[in-house]
């Protein structure tokens, strides 16, 4: 018997009645525009409402408990909160992404059989085929979309070649581009220079770390080291009196002070028991050894596999003093007890930005971004020590993962007016993504600094040529999927 596909998920026992009432395209209406003593009307545009899909479903049970069960079972499956892709058999290759409307008005019962009918509603009234991938072989390529409507593409970049700018425009000049094209006499230059990246030899990091917020623990006579990941609290020591949490603490000096700087990291962490509780935070300090701020990620809860990012200006004052990053805007309890993070923190002139995200999959996603200006000039003393603290806590197993997997200082450096700089390098991914609202990403993190031309155009029905400049700096791929009124 024939049946449907919601959520990703299948009931066997469910079966598609005849019935179903679905238009056989997106639904059109007409928006007139009417002039006194003028016969009829202008036709001013068209707008395309959403689509409702009806379908009668049936199912047989054994006895009432058997009804019973398989009714609290519909009921989880189908109230999801929100539009998920919708499959029916008799639509082989085609996706609808769904909401259900209402509930089972009719629901009947019959002997052994219940039958009712199903409302679901699609904000998006289009159908989906299958994903597509393309591969180009240069920087002008075609692709023929055969669906029967406009499709919206996820173009990739790999960059082989320093670029200050990527354009990407189709037949009708609808464009894409960011950075900026670098005239003949123009120096282009680089915007960022790497001052230190750990890469595990962990050398220059002295056992001796300074300071740390009282809310956060102690310093213990732990010891870190690099496990061939990142560096990890090998041991945290013995607790100190009068904390609860404590850990080794280690501290690292820059070749150089940095006026404006990026710092950026990626924390991983792994909790099997609930009350494991831990602290992996970073400490910026500038050469009169005053604090600059942290970052970093916080579990502090013996019930739930929990996680905080931190992202604070300046010294320690108490638990909301000049936190811009917080359990408030960053929190993840019941994810699982494997969760890994990448926080960065820019620091330009009076202007800090802290970006943090969770990688779920290779994937950066959740995230959040906070700035502040410092009109004060309070915390902007030059970068030149980063302090390294892991945590536990007494009493408690230690976090099964606690890890600093990737640590980056960049010194930014200013760019005149004389100048273009590079805005990518090889090796380097830029995402186009023209799907929804479109956005920009480089390595998989928002790019929204150079936008000289926003068209996230679609690819039309029939042949679409597009070209990509510089056309000879990318190996260029992409995917859509087919759409279908």
């Amino acid at each position: 018997m024939k049946s449907l596909t919601f959520n990703g998920e299948r009931k066997p026992w469910i079966y598609l009645l005849e019935g179903r009432q679905k238009a056989p395209f997106a639904p059109r209406n007409n928006n007139l525009l009417r002039v006194p003593g003028m016969p009829g009307a202008y036709l001013k545009n068209e707008t395309i409402d959403v689509l409702y899909i009806t379908q009668p479903v049936g199912f047989v049970v054994e006895d009432d408990a058997d009804a019973l069960t398989k009714k609290d079972e519909l009921a989880e499956w189908l109230l999801t909160g929100k539009t998920v892709e919708l499959k029916l058999d008799d639509e082989p290759g085609r996706t609808y992404f769904a909401k259900l409307e209402g509930t089972i008005e009719d629901y009947q019962k019959f002997v052994d059989q219940r039958r009712g009918t199903l409302t679901f509603l699609c904000p998006d009234p289009y159908s989906y085929g299958p994903e597509l991938e393309f591969i180009a072989s240069s920087g002008y390529f075609s692709i023929t979309n055969t669906g029967t409507a406009e499709a919206e593409p996820i173009f990739e970049f790999e960059v082989t070649a320093p670029v200050t700018f990527l354009m990407i425009q189709n037949q009708l000049n609808e464009y894409m581009m960011i950075g900026e094209p670098a005239d003949d006499d123009v120096q282009v230059v680089d915007s960022r220079e790497l001052i230190f990246s750990e890469d595990g030899n962990m050398d220059g990091w002295m056992t001796n770390g300074t300071e740390i917020d009282p809310i956060s623990g102690a310093i213990s006579n732990g010891t870190m080291t690099h496990d061939g990941t990142g560096i990890i609290a090998d041991d945290y020591g013995s607790p100190v009196s009068g904390n609860d949490g404590y850990g080794p603490a280690i501290i690292k000096e820059l070749p150089e002070a940095i006026e404006d700087f990026e710092i950026s990291t990626i924390i991983d962490t792994r909790t099997n028991d609930l009350n494991q509780n831990f602290r992996v935070e970073l400490y910026a300090f500038d050469e009169g050894m005053n604090m600059l701020g942290k970052i970093g990620i916080h579990d502090g809860n013996r019930n739930f596999h929990e996680r905080n990012g931190l992202a604070r200006v300046g010294e320690y004052v108490d638990s909301t003093t000049r936190y811009f990053i917080h359990s408030g805007n960053f929190q993840f309890r019941n994810s699982g007890p494997a969760l890994t993070f990448f926080i960065k923190w820019k620091r330009e002139g009076i202007n800090f930005e802290f970006n943090i995200y969770r990688i779920v999959n290779g994937e950066l996603r959740n995230w959040t971004r906070r700035r502040f200006k410092d009109r004060s000039g309070q915390w902007l003393g030059r970068l030149k020590y980063i302090q390294a603290y892991i945590r536990t806590y007494r009493g408690r197993t230690n976090p099964n993962i606690a890890r600093v997997n990737q640590l980056k200082v960049e010194k930014l450096l200013q760019v005149t007016e004389d100048q273009t700089p590079y805005i990518a390098y090889p090796g380097d991914i830029i995402t186009f993504n023209h799907t929804n609202n479109g956005q920009v990403y480089i390595n998989g993190e928002v790019y929204e600094e150079n936008m000289l031309g926003v068209d996230y155009f679609t690819l039309k029905k029939g042949d679409n040529e597009i070209a990509a400049l510089p056309s000879d700096s990318f190996n260029i791929s992409g995917r859509y999927r087919r759409r279908y009124s």
